[in-house]
């Protein structure tokens, strides 16, 4: 029953929070476009590959979503598929529960994941967190189950390899989990071996491969945002009370009351949280809502508590048991409230970004490049062939991971388009020190670049456009670009956020 209402509850809550498209997601859906064309994993065609991701098993889900040439928007698609891993993943967390809890602490498990509004937000996001979970989840259930014999042991492996191809903290999972399982003993113990063998081998393969594609061993993305900061940490852990706050009930509920459950079995619950949340310090910064990368740690400690809430619920019986879980799952619901309100977000993008990107498409001259920092929608719907990501951070920039931040690089380059940041609709304005300086006071900018126009996401976030002056572009393509301009700001809706949004 529990299971039934919890499939019921994500479902619901998915719809609910459907219209929410995070600008990253477009990425992804650029590399996986190209891919199908034949251009292969590549963010630009122009140049050499960037690897500017970490979900590769997500990228490659949505490649037949080109290649199939399926009608409609392709995002709504991805959507449905982002539901499709929520429900395994909900699926798993019952399985996992009941393997180590028994039946009801599988069904609670799966109630306590669905109820967290946070999972079914990220679900339709249009980025890999369910994929993810889903997968991170069944691969410790199959890490427990390795007993059963030789397939068990070489599924859980595969599984534990297409984790890591969805997310590439899944290797540091899969190693925690499988370790475990070979220290705590048990029936098939040398089974684990086989597990890691199989992990081994089919992600050593694709190791091996995107090494050699990208000709470097780890993705682009951790050379602009991995590595270990103080300031960084410190202001991470400050963004996280909120959360350490919403979490405390169940970390002792599950520590104190899951002690007289304790098992072997529920030891690969508390290995895997433990790993995923020192996994959720790899980045060394979070914007998005939601608390995205902690997640993986919230479902395994949510499964952790279904088990030791059950063992609560046989001994309260009745009306009291009832009144507990409907506590408990409204408790668990908070955090999903405001993320109700994120949708102004989308709007936003899509005024401004997703706009902007299709006038590009259509009012530009063939072959023309375009310049920004926000390198989601803006490159996808603009579909240029080549696009400089002039954020300090550099995620699709190998240039600036390489060989450091330089303006003078991107300016030298000459793009036909400059999309550049100011905090006010009707003029200039951005921080003092902000990088979008090394550009407005660049020798030579004003006399290469003229401006058209700005469009608005949000108050305080605006985007201004320029073009090369060598570029011709026809009076009316001019006026609709306006227009549209026009109409973003007009549609301006503020919402709770940064004023500078940062990736």
């Amino acid at each position: 029953m529990g299971a039934v209402l919890a499939v019921a509850i994500f479902i619901t809550l998915a719809l609910l929070y459907f219209p929410y498209t995070i600008d990253d997601a477009y990425i992804s859906l650029r590399y996986a476009r190209n891919a199908a064309a034949g251009l292969g994993f590549v963010f630009d065609e122009a140049v050499p590959p960037v690897e500017g991701y970490t979900n590769f098993l997500w990228i490659l889900c949505e490649v037949p979503f080109f290649a199939f040439g399926l009608p409609g928007e392709v995002l709504t698609y991805v959507k449905v598929l982002g539901i499709v891993w929520g429900l395994g993943t909900v699926a798993a967390a019952f399985l996992l529960g009941r393997a180590a809890y028994g039946g009801g602490g599988g069904g609670l498990a799966a109630l306590f994941v669905a109820v967290t509004g946070n999972f079914a937000f990220w679900a339709v996001a249009g980025l890999e967190t369910a994929q993810y979970l889903c997968l991170a989840l069944g691969a410790t259930y199959l890490s427990l189950r390795v007993d059963r014999g030789v397939v068990v042991a070489v599924a859980a492996g595969l599984a534990w390899a297409l984790a890591a191809a969805a997310r590439p903290e899944g290797c540091a999972l899969a190693a925690a989990v499988l370790a475990y399982g070979l220290i705590a003993g048990g029936p098939g113990r040398a089974r684990y071996l086989l597990a890691a063998a199989a992990f081994g081998v089919v992600y050593g393969a694709y190791f091996w491969w995107r090494a050699e594609y990208f000709e470097a061993l780890l993705p682009n993305t951790y050379y602009a945002r991995g590595g270990f900061f103080w300031p960084a940490l410190a202001a991470r852990l400050r963004g996280l009370a909120p959360f350490a706050a919403y979490v405390a009930p169940a970390v002792v509920l599950a520590a104190v009351l899951g002690w007289r459950r304790r098992n072997r079995d529920a030891g690969f619950i508390w290995v895997a949280a433990a790993a995923s949340l020192a996994l959720a310090f790899a980045a060394r910064r979070e914007w998005m809502p939601g608390f995205r990368y902690e997640l993986p740690f919230v479902a395994f400690l949510w499964v952790a508590a279904g088990g030791a809430f059950d063992w609560l619920r046989r001994r309260l019986f009745g009306l009291p048991a009832a009144v507990a879980l409907a506590v408990t799952l409204a408790y668990l619901f908070l955090p999903g409230v405001p993320l109700y309100g994120e949708r102004p977000y989308t709007e936003g993008l899509n005024r401004a970004h997703v706009a902007l990107g299709r006038w590009l498409r259509e009012a530009a001259p063939p072959g023309s490049s375009l310049a920004a920092w926000d390198m989601g929608a803006l490159p996808y719907y603009s579909e240029f062939p080549r696009i400089y990501d002039i954020n300090p951070e550099g995620l699709l920039a190998r240039e600036t991971t390489r060989d450091g931040y330089r303006p003078e690089y991107f300016l030298a380059e000459e793009p036909t388009f400059f999309v550049l940041y100011s905090s006010r609709a009707d003029g200039l304005q951005a921080p003092p020190g902000h990088w979008t300086w090394s550009y407005y006071r660049a020798p030579g900018f004003a006399s290469l670049y003229r401006y058209l126009f700005t469009f608005t996401m949000r108050e305080g976030y605006n985007l201004r456009v320029y073009l090369r002056r060598d570029v011709s572009l026809s009076a009316a393509a001019v006026a609709a670009g306006e227009v549209q301009a026009r109409d973003s700001r007009a549609g301006e809706n503020s919402f709770a956020g940064t004023v500078l949004r940062e990736r």
